[in-house]
């Protein structure tokens, strides 16, 4: 056992120094029948490691049997490698979900043999699993947790290489200025030493450069890279692939397409099925395009998506389908374009790749297959994301097309009555606003997220009042309709459907007919309601419990949530199909602590809705507004404008409209919030104790109302004894 133990050591040492084929050698003289325990797992796992960084992609039992042991023995350091190595693999096979599960739970057993190398080393391979999940957060949070580490170690050289990887997130994920200062920073005692990672590093350096428009510079900094990759194929091949893109960035399409070529003859002689080729002959379809040849740019996009899919490089499949919508556009094929437009969109934005997001909506707005709503939302989209990464030639074609679309309504006031507005001041609340007005028209649906009581509702119906939709914004709470009545509720029924059925009655889809179906708290639905509203989403037709034909219906939705939809999905709670076609539009609203300037205007809406007499133009009444900027109830835990709302009337009541009597009763609250705990205990007692009513009486969030409860010490039943 000795022996084997230090061979086993010599083993490990080469596959450390990467010396794969000599390891393979050394086990080879080893005869695992003769093993067993840890003996075999050991041999089980450093047989799957060198095949694994030989290229060998497959879920090996030999390491799936390691696994096994090492997880019901003590080590382990052992344990967290083989789980390693395992989440390299199904990297390797695409299977990012899986690998990010696995990865997490190597990462975690490094850590507690606190092995800080082998954490580094798992924290960068699973920033890339976050990224293609769509994680880009996630993924950032990583890379800078491993330079941390790195930093600590004084690992130096390692540094610069996971600044590299950290400056190509930003890069894939459209962060382009971010990506392009970490690209110009100096690394103090770290430096590029090795030619390969030197020849990366100029390669994403340029291709950042020329999305944002700098061609020029953008070849001046890839010319530098000819020399280092002459000696490395893969390199030599990404280098074609690299000048190509530029070369179509820059209009040069004959130039690109002769280009992309000599990459993808040096691709498929080293690696035919990897990214390499996937990404080469998808922008070499979209070359073709930028000629007109489009059955070259079909016939090439169709060899690029198969290696796309066998690998789930998800920002190539979604290139793919992009090019797949192009080509029908030409050919006039108006439904078959306009579904592989979605599809692309779809992912571009599940991965979070803006940049690719921005340009394909770009397309489809100049496409000819869109009505004008739909152009001026697909415009104003993709003209945010540009405008934000200042891409000049991009931002130049986005205001031409915008100049030359017709302009969107603008809001009326509802027969109801109802004053349909939303204030902004902030200068985030006036682009919600204005993107709230250009996407208003379209048909697109909407997905509204932000923290409770931050305007979602007023906005809903603000884009409702702009769309110049003919029917009724019909406003439903998604968790508030028991899943027996949901096909009754939402669809309706015929006289004699079931017992008690009396009488015809419209569904809520058919209410909304013409006009806007808006989703309150969609994130609580059942997955029941979830199935119905995506069939309705996708056939636009109802049809009533006991009738036998159904009903063509045209209705825009806007869906709102407080919650992480992602993060549902993950948890299989909300499906992921909906989401994508929910999120067609997506729009994120500030907590009110982000956006302080609207207060005062809020408070005069407020108090103008309640026929407040006074005066908004003395200093008593900036001084109320400038107390209620300075409240605690602005914590992450409030109720936002709601909350800000309900305390405005209710201290108006409590005043008469008297604002020096309002500022006093608000200092009251500062001094010892005695008036803010007798409305919880009046609050509580009204609701029976029902803490979520408590908290959309008082405007808050049901953790405010616990928050609150803990704060005063009060408990249910002292309430009960002394009928306080």
């Amino acid at each position: 056992m000795k022996l084997l133990k230090k061979k086993y050591d010599y083993i490990d040492k080469l596959i450390q120094n990467k010396r794969f084929n000599e390891a393979l050698t050394e086990l080879e003289d080893i005869n695992p029948s003769l093993l067993d325990g840890e003996d075999y797992a050991c041999y089980c796992l450093f047989r799957a490691e060198a095949e694994l960084w030989l290229g060998n992609y497959r879920i090996d039992e030999i390491l799936i049997k390691a696994i096994q042991f090492f997880k019901g023995s003590s080590n382990n350091e052992l344990y967290a490698r083989s789980k390693y190595v395992y989440g390299c693999q199904l990297v390797s096979l695409g299977k990012h979900l899986e690998a990010r599960e696995v990865l997490m739970e190597s990462y975690l057993n490094f850590k507690r043999c606190d092995n800080l190398k082998a954490v580094s080393r798992v924290l960068n391979r699973l920033a890339f699993v976050q990224f293609n999940t769509g994680a880009v957060n996630d993924a950032i949070s990583s890379l800078n947790q491993s330079i941390n580490i790195n930093r600590e170690l004084g690992n130096w050289d390692n540094i610069v290489l996971l600044q590299r990887n950290l400056a190509s997130v930003y890069f894939m994920s459209g962060s382009l200025n971010k990506a392009i200062k970490i690209f110009k920073r100096k690394n103090g005692k770290a430096e590029i030493r090795k030619e390969q990672d030197q020849f990366r590093y100029y390669l994403r350096y340029s291709m950042a450069l020329a999305l944002l428009g700098y061609t020029d510079k953008a070849e001046t900094i890839i010319s530098k890279t000819v020399a280092l990759s002459n000696e490395f194929r893969r390199e030599k091949a990404s280098y074609y692939e690299y000048l190509g893109w530029i070369y179509y960035l820059d209009g040069k399409f004959k130039a690109a397409e002769k280009t992309l070529k000599t990459g993808i003859e040096l691709s498929m002689k080293i690696a035919p099925e990897s990214a390499l080729i996937s990404q080469t002959k998808r922008l070499l379809a979209d070359a073709y395009i930028g000629q007109e040849k489009f059955d070259k740019a079909q016939k090439t996009a169709e060899e690029a998506l198969v290696v796309a899919e066998k690998i789930n490089e998800r920002v190539e499949i979604a290139g793919c389908y992009r090019v797949f919508a192009r080509v029908p556009t030409h050919n006039g094929e108006q439904k078959k374009a306009r579904e592989w437009y979605r599809k692309a969109c779809e992912i571009f934005a599940l991965i979070q790749s803006r940049y690719e997001l921005a340009v394909t909506r770009y397309l489809m707005a100049t496409s000819g297959l869109y009505d004008a709503g739909e152009r001026s939302a697909l415009l104003y989209m993709a003209r945010e994301y540009f405008v934000s990464e200042n891409v000049k030639p991009y931002i130049k074609k986005v205001d031409k097309a915008i100049s030359e679309n017709p302009r969107p309504r603008k809001p009326t006031i509802k027969p109801e009555g109802f004053e349909y507005t939303f204030i902004a001041i902030h200068s985030k609340t006036k682009k919600i606003v204005e993107l709230a007005e250009n996407i208003a028209p379209a048909d697109m649906n909407v997905l509204l997220t932000g923290p409770t009581g931050c305007g979602k509702d007023q906005l809903a119906r603000y884009i409702h009042a702009c769309s110049g939709r003919a029917g009724r914004l019909v406003t439903i709470n998604s968790a508030a309709i028991p899943e027996s009545m949901i096909e009754s509720e939402l669809f309706g029924y015929k006289k004699g459907a079931f017992t008690g059925a009396d009488r015809d009655k419209t569904g809520l889809f058919e209410l909304a007919d013409n006009g806007t179906f808006y989703l309150n708290e969609i994130a609580d639905s059942t997955m029941a309601f979830q199935a119905k509203l995506l069939e309705v989403i996708e056939t636009k037709t109802v049809r009533r419990l006991g009738d036998g034909s159904s009903r063509k219906i045209n209705i825009r939705i806007i869906a709102a949530t407080n919650h992480d939809l992602e993060k549902q999905i993950r948890e299989r709670k909300f499906r992921l199909d909906l989401y994508h076609r929910l999120n067609e539009i997506p729009i994120k609203l500030s907590a009110l602590s982000e956006r302080l300037e609207d207060i005062p205007e809020l408070v005069k809406y407020f108090l103008k809705s309640i026929n407040f007499n006074g005066n908004f133009k003395t200093d008593e009444f900036r001084k109320f507004c400038q107390y209620l900027s300075g409240r605690d109830w602005l914590a992450p835990d409030s109720g936002n404008v709601r909350e800000l709302k309900s305390m405005v009337n209710r201290i108006h009541h409590l005043a008469k409209g008297d604002l020096s009597i309002m500022i006093d009763l608000l200092k009251d609250y500062d001094k010892g919030n005695e008036s803010e705990r007798d409305d919880l205990i009046r609050a509580l007692i009204d609701t029976d104790w029902n803490q979520r009513e408590t908290a959309r009486l008082l405007g808050l969030t049901e953790g405010g109302v616990r928050y609150r409860i803990k704060k005063y010490k009060l408990k249910k039943e002292d309430f009960i004894k002394t009928g306080a």
